[in-house]
């Protein structure tokens, strides 16, 4: 089944705005039916079924997979032509604008009916345990929501979990056209004003922010270089704000909509399953795991890491050590949740105690030494398979992969670019495999993963451009010659 199929009639549109057949679609995406089997679950008579399949079929939209010779009657079954279903963008043209709401609809419909009838998890359950349980809001308390066309349907049911606790919801939607209008036509002064760090920081106790890929329209126009300047500067700013408000007493949980990343190589079936599934994860269980692993590497001196082919990496863990727990339970510790899930990091390069403008910093006595090929690797959101990388003293000395092109783009980067700054244990038992996304895949169940540069680093202060990650799955992990991770397996 091709993954996607382009609505390219106005009567195929027109086919869909039947609720009965739109359902009908959802199910046939999912697995091929009989008409019969239809009938019996939309409780109708198989002659009126007849007419909607028939619709459905004759606009392109399902296909007949295989018929069966049962007791003297032919049994037909179809199958939906694809897995997602776009609109023509061309329809426009007919009077049609709005042709990408359309097709967000049938695609979001497909999506959510996907999840509760198959993963068996819903939007109101997820709303609840991010309201009460990773959030802990209190009556009168304010809540800020930032979100994208995209996370409606979860937002809407956020917005009323937190009504029923007594506490306020801000709504703050943000669209690509709204960004590339803000670019385009308002003033570099006031387009870098933000929302939250200037007018609501001090006013609200949470922040959720929804973020990922924008599904709302396409920005078919190049920007001029003038204003792709203008759009970095705003950028710019926007990071700025975003560490200024982690220094408030605000609680945060990020939520990331991973299943439309363009990065991965894994189906979307897959991406999207996992991901409910980890944002329903039981938080107390996984919370005793990543308290576990904390308590480990509170007095651990040191980290080996193996694999079955030689590679072998030693972390001594410096004196001077930060730990935290990602585990989506947002609170002063815990100010960067990109999924309910767990993660234990440790820095190796301490926050320094002069100011890192002012031209000095302190190493910590930490550091990595040794060789491995890891299993793969992003720079810059690019992905890299079979990385060899050697590490000397926390710097990394050298990195090869099938061609050039990391060396080139590492050669490149600016800043302490070398600095191993952090490490991470992955602990989210629903994270079984790469999903192609650079920061959540380091949640995987008993993955290393070695981050080079600011952008996942807030607190390190490692002063690069570099966006790098280095991923190791399924290894074994030894903290003070005792085993701590093998074969996915945590031993406790």
């Amino acid at each position: 089944m091709p993954d996607i199929f382009y609505i390219s009639t106005i009567k195929a549109i027109k086919t869909l705005s039947s609720d009965r057949r739109l359902k009908m679609l959802r199910y046939l995406v999912d697995k091929e039916y009989s008409t019969q089997e239809l009938a019996e679950i939309f409780n109708i008579k198989p002659n009126v079924l007849w007419y909607d399949v028939k619709q459905l079929e004759e606009n392109g939209l399902i296909e007949l997979i295989r018929s069966e010779q049962v007791r003297g009657t032919v049994k037909k079954y179809y199958r939906a032509v694809a897995k997602n279903f776009f609109v023509d963008v061309s329809l426009g043209a007919a009077n049609l604008n709005d042709s990408k709401i359309i097709q967000n609809f049938i695609n979001q419909e497909i999506e959510d009916w996907r999840r509760e009838k198959i993963i068996k998890i819903s939007f109101k359950k997820i709303a609840h345990k991010i309201i009460k349980q990773n959030l802990g809001i209190k009556e009168n308390e304010v809540v800020a929501i930032s979100y994208q066309p995209m996370h409606q349907k979860l937002v809407e049911d956020l917005m009323v979990e937190i009504a029923k606790n007594g506490a306020y919801a801000i709504p703050i939607f943000w669209s690509k056209r709204i960004e590339s209008n803000y670019i385009k036509n308002v003033p570099i002064k006031f387009a870098t004003k933000d929302v939250i760090s200037d007018f609501l920081i001090d006013k609200i106790d949470v922040h959720i922010i929804f973020s990922g890929e924008f599904l709302d329209e396409d920005d078919e126009e190049q920007l001029s270089p003038e204003l792709i300047e203008k759009s970095n500067q705003i950028e710019e700013i926007k990071r700025k704000n975003i560490r200024k408000t982690f220094q408030t007493k605000v609680r945060y949980l990020t939520i990331d909509t991973l299943q439309n990343s363009p990065l991965s190589d894994v189906s979307p079936e897959i991406r999207s399953e996992m991901y409910w599934k980890s944002l329903y994860i039981n938080s107390e269980s996984l919370k005793k795991e990543c308290k576990f692993v904390q308590k480990k590497l509170q007095s651990a001196r040191y980290i080996e890491i193996k694999d079955d082919n030689g590679g072998k990496l030693k972390i001594t863990l410096p004196k001077q050590r930060t730990i935290k727990i990602k585990d989506g339970i947002a609170n002063l510790q815990s100010t960067d949740s990109e999924l309910p899930g767990g993660m234990v990091v440790t820095l190796l390069v301490p926050s320094p105690i002069i100011p890192a403008d002012a031209g000095t910093r302190i190493i910590g006595d930490g550091s990595i030494d040794g060789e491995f090929h890891t299993d793969f690797a992003y720079l810059f959101d690019k992905k890299f398979e079979d990385v060899f990388i050697k590490i000397e003293k926390g710097k990394l000395k050298t990195i090869k992969s099938n061609n050039n092109e990391i060396q080139k783009m590492f050669d490149n980067a600016e800043g302490d670019k070398d600095v191993v700054g952090s490490f991470c244990i992955g602990l989210n038992p629903a994270l079984y495999q790469n999903i192609g996304h650079p920061f959540i895949n380091s949640k995987i169940y008993g993955a290393i993963s070695l981050q080079v540069g600011w952008d996942e680093l807030e607190s390190s202060k490692v002063d690069s451009d570099m966006i790098a990650q280095f991923f190791m799955l399924n290894k074994t992990i030894k903290v003070d010659g005792s085993i701590l991770f093998e074969k996915g397996k945590l031993y406790q």
